[in-house]
C-alpha cells in the first residue's frame, strides 16, 4: 500500500501521530530529499530500516515502475515531501494517478500543510481560494498567470523565495491596483514565525503569499 505522508513544515511538534506510526512500519519512503528525511527521521527517532529512495520531479516519472513492483510485492510504501504535505507543489500526483488506474491501494496520512497554515493567518476571506504554487520565472508567463487568476473569485497563495519577493509583489499590486491586500508568512510554526502587511523591510526564510 502506498502512504502519502505529512511531515511538519518547521515545528517538529507537529508531526501526528499516525504519522510516526506509518513511518515505523514502512518498509521503503520515497523522499523529495534523502538527507533531509534522513534527518528528520533520526530527529523523530524512528530507527527502523526503512530503504530511502529519492523521488523529486525530474526522476518521477522513471522511477514510478519500481515503485509500481514495490506495492505489487506488497511492500509498505511511504511518501514524503521536505516538510508538509506532498503532490502540492511536490511530485507524487503521477504515482497516485497510476495507482487509480491499477486499482492499488492508497491512502493520504494528513497533517501541516503551509497553504492552510498561511491562510488560516493571513486575515483574508478564505471561504474560497486559489493555490497558484510556484509562479513561472519568466516574467511574461508569470504575469499571464497574474492576470488570469485576477478574474478568479477569492484570496490567491502563492510560494515564493526571499529573493523574488519584491519583484512579485510589485507585480501582483500593478495587476490588482492599489486595493489589493497583501500578507506574507514567513517562518510559520517556528520561533521567528511573522505575518507581514505587504512588503515591509527585509524577509528572509520560506514565504508564502496570499492576496486578494
Amino acid at each position: 500500500m502506498l502512504y502519502i505522508i505529512s511531515t511538519p513544515i518547521g515545528n517538529l511538534g507537529d508531526i501526528t501521530l499516525r504519522a510516526i506510526e506509518t513511518l515505523e512500519m514502512v518498509d521503503i519512503l520515497l523522499c523529495e530529499d534523502t538527507r533531509k528525511t534522513g534527518i528528520l527521521l533520526k530527529e523523530l527517532k524512528i530507527k527502523n530500516n526503512i530503504k530511502l529512495v529519492s523521488f523529486y520531479d525530474e526522476v518521477e516519472r522513471q522511477k514510478i515502475p519500481q515503485v509500481i513492483e514495490w506495492l505489487k510485492e506488497g511492500l509498505e510504501v511511504g511518501l514524503v515531501t521536505n516538510a508538509g504535505t506532498p503532490l502540492l507543489s511536490d511530485p507524487g500526483w503521477l504515482l497516485v494517478k497510476k495507482c487509480q488506474e491499477l486499482g492499488l491501494k492508497y491512502t493520504a496520512i494528513p497533517g501541516a500543510s503551509a497553504v492552510i497554515n498561511a491562510l488560516i493567518l493571513s486575515g483574508l476571506p478564505m471561504q474560497r481560494f486559489s493555490f497558484l504554487g510556484f509562479l513561472p520565472k519568466k516574467d511574461r508567463e508569470r504575469k499571464k498567470i497574474l492576470e488570469k487568476y485576477k478574474m478568479v473569485e477569492g484570496v490567491k497563495v502563492v510560494y515564493e523565495s526571499p529573493n523574488r519577493l519584491e519583484k512579485l509583489v510589485g507585480e501582483i499590486k500593478e495587476t490588482y491596483g492599489k486595493e489589493v491586500q497583501i500578507r506574507i508568512c514567513r517562518e510559520m510554526t517556528k520561533k521567528f514565525e511573522e505575518v507581514k502587511n505587504g512588503m515591509d523591510g527585509d524577509v528572509r526564510g520560506e514565504v508564502v503569499v496570499v492576496f486578494i
